[in-house]
């Protein structure tokens, strides 16, 4: 997505003269969405930062006995569901 935005902003700021209706084109046929091309033109419009600024909130951790446990279940007992995996390693803790 980053990638789009910054080949949106520079073809803008690169030509003055290209409409927006030619960026559109040019990127829906290299197979990116025309919503998602609008979207990263309003951005250029508006002014928001090509990059994404840093989100709140706490990322997921997911340690290494954490990694070993589920190794060793998975590879170990072949018969297991997907659920008893997830109740052994304590999924919800890691969300």
């Amino acid at each position: 997505m980053i990638d789009l935005r910054k080949r949106v902003f520079s073809m803008l700021g690169q030509k003055g003269n290209l409409k927006n209706i030619d960026v559109v084109k040019h990127f829906v046929l290299e197979g990116f969405k025309r919503s998602t091309v609008y979207d990263a033109i309003k951005c250029c419009e508006i002014g928001l930062p090509v990059e994404d600024r840093p989100r709140s909130g706490c990322p997921t951790s997911f340690n290494k006995t954490d990694l070993k446990r589920l190794q060793n279940e998975v590879e170990n007992r072949v018969e297991n569901s997907k659920k008893s995996i997830k109740n052994l390693i304590d999924f919800n803790r890691l969300l």
